[in-house]
């Protein structure tokens, strides 16, 4: 039986307690009271940021970040997992903005540090085309265990620390080399992408590789790299170079497609092994419905023998401990699940889900050298984050931190899993949220169809979806037929159906969550981001009675530009080009039906209210693409708001920019269903 123990840690002038966020609500909430989260609450900055265990699992160092006094303070906890003495120590590290924090070795801690303003309170950043674009600055410091002998890292580079906005990027921790590990920084000098090995006694820095003009990273094996990655402008066509260690030279394996999400679906090294130069690489073998997960020989450049593969569902990666021996691997149904390759490791880990209720996705974060101790990340649709210690022999389970532990669960609203049969006797999976506060009348809801498209929603924390929820309307997230996440033929039966088949099985979701009685049919809307955006237009296109209101954040409306696009930046010969053409049409072949699929197209066939919103420095959705909805909706005599974010790109949007979006859509949809 598992037990629970709660840390709690306290600093002299900040107290910090840390609450459980999986006890049970009891009495102890009257229901009538609960007030759901505002937008100001959801984004609001984690407490609790990060956790690392010591190699030996002696120690845990937790990251807290508070505002106190409307100035930021971190700390960092110093926890002793052996419960005795002053078992919890707080390191005040002042008024500075951490990110993380992991061992470099039993003795040395690094903290990711970031600054926002420089030391005379100006926004950091750089002009663009006579914008100003905030960028923080980066660093990266290591302390002792006891909080002494603080060193910036670089600290011998005078000119790279002045010039550089981001030091802080670790490629290997190098667990052979306690003294050193490796890092990568930008040369501005030559335009390259550079590996410098660091002293994390001194902050010492000292150059070790340089890439190409076009070299974005590398993957290594205790400080050695073996396999770099190369790519385009856009960064969506990427050339993978392997290099056996003692060999000098690069060799091309292949070239790739690299999808909005930053990740190589065709390939991606999601492990390295205890053998020199050789990695474990998930791929999808030829006339396979699921990837499989084989070993890569860097000298031979040759794929060889299955080390998993799971015929039911998409296995994704492997999680590993220093010394690069694979302890599970992991795979994603409606929750994230993890199989350890150790019986006894597996039957703790079925326990730890069963603890939280099978109901949470509880991800293993660190492991001692030992794997007698883990660090767990568990996180659920009601739950944020938090970071749990589970020691194996004890069946012993510590709560460490919550992120937000004022978002409690009840709350958040809860989603749950929908079997969703379509028109064509197909079957999907969908997820419906609903608000806390109770009804006994039918709710507004908004439908959320995700990005991709060849990704997936699961059971998970959502800004959007808690966000809408607290408005008290239902949240819809439909899995449509072109989704990633259930098999290649899952994926592929949405090929060339943008306009039809994906959006009917968008259309069968709403109609069986209103046919439940549980959504008001009045009061539809639609919201999406990237081909989310394009869905959301579509939508609206093809069900203009349904949707009240439609709101697109980089959508796609043009689907001949969008491939003009794609074949003008990528290349005519490029994976990319090839894949969007399999993807949404060949425009050569398929015009009409392009054109027929496209909003833009369309937009007089639209009656609900439009709210687009698109960076102008995307480069994977062209700021174009919303232009040319806007001139069409207004062309029409169709009420539309256009909306740019300046100096944003696709994603990786800053919390100014989540609040605009968040409150832009709410108002939109409010209005639309008034």
């Amino acid at each position: 039986m598992l037990t629970r123990r709660l840390v709690i840690a306290a600093a002299s002038t900040a107290p910090l307690f840390i609450h459980d966020a999986f006890a049970a609500d009891g009495d102890k909430n009257d229901k009538a009271a609960i007030v759901p989260p505002s937008i100001d609450e959801l984004l609001k900055g984690a407490e609790v940021l990060d956790t690392a265990l010591s190699p030996d699992g002696s120690r845990v160092a937790i990251l807290i970040e508070r505002l106190v006094k409307e100035k930021t303070e971190a700390l960092v906890v110093f926890y002793d997992t052996s419960g005795k003495g002053d078992v919890a120590k707080p390191v005040r590290l002042g008024q500075m903005q951490v990110e993380q924090v992991e061992w470099a070795n039993e003795d040395r801690l690094l903290i990711w540090t970031r600054m926002e303003k420089d030391p005379k309170g100006r926004p950091t950043g750089m002009d663009f085309y006579g914008e100003f674009i905030p960028i923080p600055v980066r660093r990266l410091v290591a302390i002792g265990a006891d909080g002494a002998d603080a060193v910036v890292l670089f600290n011998n580079q005078k000119g790279v620390l002045k010039r550089q906005f981001n030091l802080a990027n670790v490629v290997d921790r190098m667990n052979t080399d306690p003294r050193r590990i490796l890092m990568q920084i930008w040369d501005v000098k030559t335009e390259c992408e550079t590996l410098y090995l660091v002293d994390v006694y001194s902050g010492e820095a000292v150059f070790y590789e340089r890439g190409s003009t076009f070299t974005d990273g590398w993957d290594t094996q205790n400080g050695v790299p073996v396999i770099r990655y190369d790519s385009n402008s856009r960064g969506t066509v990427v050339s993978v170079y392997a290099r056996a260690p003692g060999e000098k030279d690069w060799k091309l394996y292949r070239k790739v497609r690299r999808n909005e999400l930053k990740k190589l679906p065709d390939l991606d090294f999601v492990a390295p092994t205890p053998e020199p130069g050789v990695l474990l690489m998930l791929t999808t073998d030829e006339g396979a419905d699921m990837p499989t997960i084989r070993r890569f020989d860097t000298k031979s450049m040759q794929v060889g023998e299955v080390f998993s593969q799971d015929a039911q569902r998409p296995i994704d990666g492997v999680f590993f401990d220093e010394a690069y021996n694979a302890l599970s691997v992991s795979s994603v149904d409606d929750r994230t699940n993890h199989r350890f390759l150790d019986p006894k490791l597996a039957a703790h880990y079925k326990g730890l889900n069963n603890y939280f209720g099978n109901e949470c996705n509880v991800r293993p974060f660190d492991v001692s050298r030992d794997h007698k101790r883990f660090i767990f990340h568990v996180s659920g649709p009601r739950h944020p984050g938090a970071f749990w210690l589970y020691d194996v022999e004890k069946k012993d389970l510590e709560l460490l931190g919550e992120s937000r532990p004022w978002l409690s669960p009840e709350r958040l609203a809860p989603m749950k899993t929908l079997k969703v049969k379509t028109r064509d006797g197909q079957t999907i999976t969908a997820y419906l949220s609903t608000p806390v506060i109770a009804s006994d009348k039918p709710r507004p809801m908004v439908v959320l169809p995700h990005g991709g498209p060849e990704v997936r929603d699961t059971l998970d924390f959502d800004l959007f979806v808690q966000t809408f929820a607290a408005q008290g309307w239902l949240v819809l997230q439909p899995n449509f037929r072109g989704s990633g996440g259930y098999g290649k033929a899952f994926a592929d039966s949405g090929r060339k159906h943008w306009g039809d088949l994906m959006q009917e099985d968008v259309e069968d979701a709403i109609a069986q969550v209103i046919a439940s009685g549980a959504a008001d049919p009045n009061k539809i809307a639609i919201c999406g981001a990237s081909y989310g955006g394009y869905a959301a237009l579509m939508g609206a296109v093809r069900k203009p009675e349904l949707y009240k209101a439609v709101v697109a954040i980089a959508g796609d409306a043009d689907l001949v530009e969008t491939l003009a696009f794609s074949r003008s930046e990528d290349g005519a010969d490029s994976d990319t080009y090839a894949y969007w053409v399999k993807t949404i049409g060949d425009p050569k072949t398929d015009k009409a039906k392009l054109i027929a699929a496209s909003p833009s197209e369309r937009a007089a066939e639209i009656k609900a209210p439009v709210l687009l919103i698109h960076g102008t420095e995307d480069t994977i959705v062209t700021p174009k693409q919303s232009k040319i909805m806007a001139k069409a909706l207004k062309a029409a005599g169709k009420p539309y708001e256009l909306v740019e974010m300046k100096g944003v790109g696709h994603r990786d949007w800053s919390d100014d920019n989540w609040k605009m979006l968040l409150t832009k859509s709410v108002e939109h949809i409010r209005k639309g269903f008034a």
